[in-house]
């Protein structure tokens, strides 16, 4: 038995407002619901082939690639497994930002491999890691989770260049589409995008993830993934939502809109973070105090080392965070 220390995920469904877990909180549309449920099971006693076939053409038309340059798993998570387990050897060094996703370093021991992470989040802090590690993979979240932090086309390129393999998991791209790395794949063969479909899609509990790359780097993952490693049922309400032309937009236009009330409710208590994703990050004096007040009160955020992650709820949540706040006095607490 491996002497391994890891985090257990902590899977619990906490009483009150949820903007812990960046879950789309929009509300899927009743022309969706009447689709969703004229979908046919009567096939369950059977592997899922035609499903997952038109989901990959769906999908590969969404993004712009050919079905043969993507993977599919249970949720992105599966595609970093994917990716370590099939790159990394022994005491290989994956680099990171700080902060970034939790379960990059995780995914790294997994796969025996090192995870190290930059003293910041800035380009020069990536390029002076990479000089200094030499990392086999370089591992980021573009935006970044937590802060909304977005990297460049230009600044991923010269990555891209300094690298063996660069991996970017744009789990919030739908959000702001023409920063993705996608449409540079042919310039960049080293690069692998990992997608998802539980944030701008809202299809969290489907749990559908992508791997994006280059045909020839997408045969080699696909050794590494059984066959049918998707369910069918979460393929066909997958599909559902990929063939509606104005879902996604709507959506966006959704959050956008309560991306600007909660920036300006949360510019109250610190400094929020320009994002363009499903949640946004506030800087805070004293971050510890300020999430343990909105959890007494029923709002459950993320809780970061120097503020807290805030995902985009509803005119409710906004309206009870709202009434929390007017509570909160640094003085008052404990």
């Amino acid at each position: 038995m491996r002497q391994v220390s890891l985090p257990i995920y902590p899977v619990t469904y906490p009483t009150g407002f949820r903007l812990n877990q960046n879950e789309s909180q929009f509300p899927v549309p009743t022309r969706l619901h009447e689709q969703l449920s004229t979908l046919s099971f009567h096939d369950l006693h059977e592997y899922p082939v035609q499903p997952i076939d038109e989901l990959f053409r769906r999908y590969a038309a969404y993004v712009g690639v050919e079905p043969n340059q993507l993977l599919v798993g249970c949720g992105s998570d599966e595609m970093i497994h994917v990716v370590t387990q099939a790159l990394l050897s022994p005491e290989d060094v994956v680099l990171s930002p700080n902060p970034d996703f939790a379960l990059y370093p995780i995914f790294t021991t997994i796969a025996h491999g090192r995870h190290v992470q930059t003293d910041g989040l800035s380009f020069d802090a990536l390029v002076s890691s990479v000089e200094h590690y030499a990392p086999k993979l370089l591992l980021l979240s573009n935006p970044n989770n937590p802060t909304g932090k977005l990297w460049t086309v230009a600044e991923l390129s010269d990555l891209a260049a300094r690298v063996p393999y660069l991996v970017v998991d744009e789990a919030y791209i739908d959000f702001t589409p023409d920063a993705s790395m996608i449409s540079h794949l042919d310039a960049f063969p080293n690069v692998i995008v990992l997608r998802t479909l539980s944030k701008a899609f809202g299809l969290a509990n489907v749990r559908l993830g992508f791997m994006v790359t280059t045909t020839e780097l997408a045969a080699y993952f696909r050794q590494f993934v059984p066959p049918f490693n998707i369910s069918g049922v979460s393929a066909k309400i997958a599909n559902v939502f990929l063939q509606d032309s104005s879902y996604l937009d709507e959506a966006i236009a959704w959050h956008a809109e309560m991306r600007d009330k909660w920036s300006s409710l949360l510019a109250t208590i610190g400094q929020v973070h320009p994002a363009k994703a499903n949640f946004l990050y506030v800087t805070l004096d004293e971050p510890e105090l300020i999430w343990s007040h909105l959890a007494t009160n029923g709002i459950h955020t993320s809780r970061q080392s120097s503020g807290i992650r805030v995902t985009l709820g509803t005119e409710q949540a906004l309206l009870a965070t709202k009434r929390a706040l007017m509570t909160w006095s640094p003085v008052s607490q404990p």
